[in-house]
């Protein structure tokens, strides 16, 4: 009669441990967006320290500004670079510009920056002035 009334907890449990069972158990990273569109901002090297002491392990870029390139030398936080938007239809329509850009971006820095994804087209609306080629 006690296990009964006790029913529903039993199943309530058991399905709990059936979840859990589930999870993966592990360390996983944080990753956080660094816009640099504003005024009065941090510097490059303030952000990784800032970064850093907060455990975030990944990064995302919108741009390969310079600065944060070389802030993140060395720092082991993985990046996802996005080409800008801006960049699209010349780096489409010329191999050569496309070329120079990974130089210039990636290759330049790959040595000592841990790049994860470069992302190509980050919200192209399909009616905008980025698409026509």
């Amino acid at each position: 009669m006690a296990l009964t009334r006790n029913k529903p907890l039993v199943v309530v449990l058991l399905l709990g441990f059936v979840i859990m069972s589930t999870l993966t158990i592990g360390a996983q990273s944080i990753g956080v967006c660094y816009g640099t569109n504003g005024n009065n901002l941090p510097s490059a090297s303030q952000v990784i320290n800032l970064y850093k002491s907060n455990g975030i392990g990944s990064m995302r870029i919108y741009d390969p500004n310079s600065d944060t390139l070389q802030a993140l030398k060395g720092s082991g936080i993985e990046l996802i670079l996005d080409v800008p938007n801006t960049s699209l239809q010349s780096l489409a329509s010329d191999a050569s510009a496309a070329s120079t850009w990974v130089q210039n971006n990636v290759v330049n820095y790959a040595s000592d920056v841990n790049f994860r994804y470069i992302a190509v087209g980050n919200e192209v609306l399909p009616t905008g002035s980025n698409l026509t080629i």
